[in-house]
């Protein structure tokens, strides 16, 4: 097939066939095929050492659920070593697009909840729980020293130890320190 547009996400990629099934947009592409550096020994093979289709949620199109059926070179090296070429738009052992993650890292972050966000993205709410996790994680960082006026309030939430949580923070610019699992004396000691 020969399209005359560049869709957003699939420059480095060859569009082979496109067909709607049921309610979802399927894309079957794969990459044209060129060099590729070994990870062992940084020589450059062309030699295909077989195929795999892998299977990759995307954002909608056409407001339809969208699958790339992404046809997967592995290259071998002379050297005996077997890898597969390199992408930006998969990352490696991931079934989602680096795009489809992004629009969800954002919308993890504005969205109402983790359950309404996991639906608008034909997820679960778990996974949006570990992708927020993930995202949010980096931000906190140690407290060495408390300030001098602390705030501690507590709030619904849901975790495998209580459907309460505690967050405590500066009383005076109101910057979290901390969030407490449970609200449990012990835990808050």
């Amino acid at each position: 097939m020969h399209f005359i547009m560049n869709m957003p996400g699939f420059e480095e990629m060859v569009i082979k066939k496109t067909e709607t099934i049921g309610d979802s947009f399927h894309l079957h592409v794969e990459m044209e095929r060129k060099a590729q550096r070994c990870p062992d020994r940084g020589t450059r093979t062309k030699r295909v050492h077989a195929y795999r289709t892998q299977k990759v949620q995307h954002l909608k199109m056409f407001e339809r659920n969208t699958y790339v059926f992404y046809r997967k070179r592995r290259y071998a090296c002379s050297c005996g070593k077997r890898f597969a070429e390199s992408t930006r738009f998969v990352q490696r052992y991931q079934r989602h697009s680096v795009e489809w993650n992004q629009a969800f890292g954002l919308r993890i972050i504005q969205g109402k909840n983790f359950k309404d966000t996991a639906q608008q993205f034909r997820t679960s709410a778990s996974t949006a729980m570990r992708r927020f996790d993930a995202i949010s994680s980096p931000m906190f960082r140690e407290v060495t020293e408390l300030p001098e006026v602390i705030a501690i309030d507590e709030y619904k939430g849901d975790t495998d130890q209580g459907k309460f949580q505690v967050i405590i923070a500066n009383g005076k610019t109101a910057e979290p320190l901390d969030i407490l699992p449970d609200r449990k004396v012990e835990t808050v000691k």
